[in-house]
C-alpha cells in the first residue's frame, strides 16, 4: 500500500479509470485530489463533458472534506429511507459537496487520508465500480 499520493500515483489512478471506462464504451472524466481537496490530476476523455470533469472533482473533494466515501455519506445523511433524519446538502453550506456515489477516499496503510478520487460519465453504479477498480490498483502499489 502506498504511503504518498503524488502526481505519478494520481496519473495511474486516473489512467486506470479512463481505461476501464473505454472498455465499457463510456465517455468519462477522472480526478484525484490531495488530503486538502485540491486537484492533483484531472483528465477527461474526448467526448466527455465539462460537467463530467466538474462532477469528478466535486466527488473527490466531498470525500476528503467528509473523510469518507461519498456512497457512505449519501446513505448516512441523504437517502430517502432516513425520513425526517435526512438532510439537504445546502444545510452544510458548501456548494461543492456532492453526496453521490463515486468519491472514494485513498488512505495510507496506517489509515491516514492521502486524498480521494472521483469520476463521472456513467451511471452511479458504473462510476462507483470504475472508481473502486482504480482505488484497488492504487492500494496494490
Amino acid at each position: 500500500m502506498p504511503t504518498k499520493l503524488g502526481l505519478n500515483e494520481a496519473r495511474l489512478i486516473v489512467d486506470t479509470m479512463l481505461e476501464e471506462a473505454a472498455k465499457r464504451g463510456i465517455k468519462f472524466a477522472g480526478c484525484v485530489v490531495d488530503a486538502g481537496g485540491d486537484t492533483v490530476y484531472l483528465a477527461r476523455m474526448d467526448g466527455a463533458t465539462a460537467l463530467n470533469a466538474r462532477m469528478a472533482y466535486n466527488k473527490a473533494y466531498t470525500a476528503t472534506k467528509w473523510q469518507m466515501d461519498t456512497r457512505v455519506l449519501k446513505t448516512r445523511l441523504f437517502d430517502m429511507s432516513l425520513g425526517d433524519e435526512r438532510r439537504e446538502i445546502t444545510w452544510f453550506c458548501d456548494p461543492l459537496y456532492t453526496p453521490v456515489w463515486g468519491g472514494i477516499v485513498l488512505r495510507a496503510p496506517d489509515g491516514t487520508m492521502l486524498g480521494a478520487l472521483g469520476e463521472s460519465g456513467g451511471t452511479y453504479q458504473q462510476d462507483e465500480e470504475i472508481g473502486q477498480i482504480a482505488a484497488a490498483r492504487f492500494n496494490a502499489l
